[in-house]
C-alpha cells in the first residue's frame, strides 16, 4: 500500500467537480431521488409498527434525541447507523456514475445498484459501519461526559473530523479494491495532509447541493449529485 503524500489543487478539484456533475446531474438526481423514496417508505412502515398512526404527528413534532433514555438513545442512534449503513451500497453507486463520467463512459440509472451483489459489498458495508460506530459513539460519550454546549461543541467537532479523515475511505475499497481497515487508515493518512483543503471543498460541496432547497427542495436531488463528484475528484488525486 503506496502512502505517498499527495496534495489538492482547490481550484482543479472544484472545477473537475463541476464538469463530473453536468454528466451525472439528471441521471444521479433520478436514482437518488428513488433510493429516498424507498427509505422513506421504509422508514413510515417501520415508524407505523411501532407507534399508533394518530400518535405520530404529535411524536414527531416533541421528539427529542436528548431527552431519551439509555436504551431509548442507543435504540436512536443504532437505526441511525443501520440507515447510513442500508445506503452505503447505493452511495457507492454514486459515485461509480461520477468515475464513468470522468472516463467519458456512459453514466446509467443502474449504478446506483452496481455495489449491491459485488465483490466489494462486505468491505463497503464494513467500513461504513466502523465509521458510523466510531463517529456517533464519540459524540454521544463527549455530550453526555461534558457539561452544556462545551460537549455538544466538542462533539460536533470530534465527529466531523472523523468524517473528513475518512472521506475517501468508501472509493478506496470500490477503485482500489482495499480492504475496510485498510482502506479507513489510507484515508486518514493522505487526507491529514490535506485536512483543512479537503474540509473547505467539503463545505463547498454541501453549500452547492443545498442550493437545490431554492427549487422547492424537489432541486436538492440534482444538486446532491455535487457532493459525490466532489468525493471523487478529492479521491482521484489523493487515493
Amino acid at each position: 500500500m503506496n502512502d505517498t503524500k499527495k496534495s489538492l489543487d482547490l481550484g482543479e478539484v472544484i472545477n473537475e467537480t463541476f464538469e463530473i456533475w453536468k454528466k451525472t446531474a439528471l441521471m444521479g438526481g433520478l436514482a437518488f431521488m428513488f433510493l429516498m423514496l424507498i427509505l422513506m417508505t421504509l422508514a413510515m412502515v417501520g415508524i407505523g409498527y411501532f407507534f399508533n398512526k394518530e400518535e405520530l404527528p404529535e411524536l414527531m413534532k416533541n421528539f427529542n434525541p436528548e431527552t431519551l433514555s439509555t436504551n431509548g438513545m442507543l435504540i436512536y442512534f443504532a437505526v441511525v447507523i443501520g440507515f447510513t449503513v442500508l445506503i452505503s451500497p447505493f452511495i457507492a453507486g454514486m459515485l461509480k456514475m461520477a468515475h464513468d463520467a470522468d472516463n467519458d463512459q456512459e453514466v446509467t440509472f443502474s449504478s446506483i445498484y452496481y455495489y449491491v451483489n459485488s465483490p466489494q459489498f462486505l468491505n463497503i458495508i464494513l467500513t461504513t459501519t466502523l465509521i458510523s460506530i466510531f463517529s456517533v459513539g464519540l459524540n454521544v460519550l463527549l455530550k453526555n461526559a461534558l457539561p452544556n454546549t462545551s460537549g455538544d461543541i466538542l462533539g460536533f467537532i470530534v465527529s466531523y473530523t472523523i468524517s473528513v479523515l475518512t472521506f475517501i475511505a468508501i472509493p478506496l475499497v470500490i477503485f482500489k479494491n482495499l480492504n475496510f481497515i485498510d482502506a479507513i487508515k489510507l484515508s486518514c493518512s493522505r487526507i491529514l495532509n490535506n485536512f483543512f483543503i479537503v474540509l473547505l471543498l467539503m463545505i463547498v460541496a454541501g453549500l452547492f447541493s443545498a442550493v437545490g432547497i431554492i427549487a422547492l427542495c424537489i432541486g436538492l436531488f440534482f444538486t446532491i449529485p455535487f457532493a459525490y463528484a466532489m468525493q471523487y475528484s478529492i479521491y482521484k488525486r489523493l487515493g
